[in-house]
């Protein structure tokens, strides 16, 4: 009977860490709702930046990005815009796998991220990473890699799966006319978290439980008999 006990309450134990399996809070949509760029003495004061319709997590290698001429507007694949210090002329900014202008390194993966780590709870003040490395810029013609791998900041204004965010990097540009100066982003807009998934266990404790489960009906058996053979 005490073993029987044992092998119950290590079973309850076991049913206990598998339905509390560790779950990750992934970004499923990010949009850029506004924010601020700025580039040293390039931009005294911060540039404005006007936010699209575009999910940032999908928005990955859209058409139409590698312009070759000066925009006067906000292009239509354009995750984020603004006008460069009221000169007419705008930058655009998109996401890619690589640039294709000749001398212009860079490029990246398609952007993800986490709110608040492995955790699936999120609250506001919980802390959201995002990995933009395939992150660019286009201004009059030339494109700038302008990632960062680790883009960081917090959530707020949560309800259910959904949040505002602030996110905040800065990135060496390389290349073009701006070569070596540093641009400082800071974005904001809207998201939300996929429906998080339980992380799978090790086998080993999959073969534990149903070890243990194996020990209660070999108890359970033993019990039977003895209790017939008295």
């Amino acid at each position: 009977m005490i073993q029987f006990k044992k092998a119950a309450l290590v079973i309850a134990l076991t049913a206990g860490m598998i339905s509390g399996a560790a779950q990750a809070a992934t970004i499923d949509t990010l949009f850029a709702g506004g924010g601020t760029f700025k580039m040293g003495v390039f931009t005294p004061a911060p540039n404005a930046i006007s936010g699209s319709t575009h999910n940032i997590i999908g928005a990955y290698n859209p058409p139409g990005w590698n312009v070759s001429t000066a925009q006067s507007s906000q292009a239509a694949s354009s995750i984020a815009s603004f006008n460069f210090n009221g000169g007419g002329t705008w930058v655009n900014t998109f996401t890619a796998a690589a640039s294709s202008q000749a001398g212009v390194s860079g490029g990246g993966a398609a952007p993800s991220g986490t709110v608040n780590g492995a955790s699936a709870t999120i609250a506001n003040g919980s802390a959201i990473t995002v990995n933009l490395s395939s992150f660019f810029a286009n201004w009059n013609g030339s494109d700038f890699n302008q990632g960062s791998a680790a883009a960081t900041g917090t959530v707020s204004n949560v309800v259910g799966n959904s949040f505002d965010y602030v996110l905040d990097w800065s990135s060496l540009i390389v290349g073009g006319p701006f070569n070596n100066q540093t641009g400082t982003w800071h974005l904001t807009g809207t998201g939300t978290v996929a429906a998080a998934a339980p992380v799978p266990l090790p086998a080993a404790v999959w073969l534990l439980g149903s070890g243990l489960i194996g020990m209660v009906g070999v108890a359970r058996r033993r019990k039977s008999g003895n209790t017939k053979a008295a």
